[in-house]
């Protein structure tokens, strides 16, 4: 019972503003408080800097589209099971406030990754390549993973090509949107990125990894083995280790620039 009540605070919003329709958790209530509770917390989040009225006019907008699709859930939907035609807009409704619910725990982090950085005197790019990474791709990791182990060659495909394919998609999309929505919410001034060295320096580590795969992938004829993930693991916690190095004082590019002058 405590745990239940320790947890609601976390479930009860979330169950209130992503729509459910499965069998076993479907609920008509819940169905429509969260069709109407969604558009708001949109409206919310959707912050344009650009005063009072406009914000006014954002939420007013979510607020009426809410109404509108809480009154057609109501007169729609049954008590007893979730609904069998026009279940694309509920899908697509729950993707939606999945991804949203992930970006307000993503910005939550991010704050508090910042603070711990703060007050321990960490730089952002190590808390990034370190916690925010591991969080980020231990589920890819457990999931690919398994394909290795358990799919057979094709499963192994599977997983490399996951592998690459995740932050790709990370680093074209991920990083495309997040800058166009950076500028586009300062325009017509510019962002300014402050400058950072571990950040070329994590860049040379990637690199070398890919370098590394390419290398060894065409002198094997494209054959896995254990030399491709072996030295992938190598340039991995090579790279780490000089990260923990810096975080307590040495190796830093302050120090190396004082010997070269």
């Amino acid at each position: 019972m405590s745990l239940y009540v320790l947890e609601m605070p976390l479930y009860l919003p979330r169950r209130l503003t992503i729509p459910v329709v499965c069998e076993e958790r479907w609920s008509k209530l819940y169905a429509v408080f969260s069709v109407i509770l969604a558009p708001i917390l949109l409206s919310v989040l959707w912050d344009p800097h650009e005063g009072f009225s406009t914000n006014l006019i954002v939420y007013g907008i979510g607020f009426l589209v809410g109404m509108i699709l809480g009154v057609a859930a109501l007169f729609t939907t049954e008590m007893s099971r979730p609904p069998k035609k026009c279940l694309f807009p509920w899908l697509a409704g729950g993707f939606v406030m999945s991804v949203t619910w992930s970006y307000i725990i993503a910005q939550e982090l991010v704050g508090l990754l910042v603070s711990i950085g703060y007050i321990c005197g960490i730089s952002p790019s190590i808390l990034g390549l370190t916690v925010l990474a591991w969080g980020n791709s231990l589920g890819d990791l457990m999931t690919n993973l398994t394909m290795a182990l358990n799919g057979g060659p094709e499963g192994a495909q599977i997983a490399i090509s996951g592998c690459y394919a995740g932050p790709i998609f990370n680093t074209l999309v991920g990083l495309g949107l997040s800058l166009v929505t950076c500028t586009w919410s300062e325009y017509p001034q510019s962002i300014v990125i402050p400058r950072d060295p571990y950040l070329w320096e994590t860049l040379v580590f990637l690199v070398i990894g890919l370098v590394w795969a390419l290398v060894v992938l065409i002198k094997r004829d494209m054959k896995l083995d254990g030399l491709l993930g072996g030295g992938l693991l190598v340039v991995y916690f090579i790279s780490l280790f000089l990260r923990l190095i810096q975080t307590q004082g040495y190796l830093q590019f302050n120090d190396l620039k004082s010997l070269d002058s």
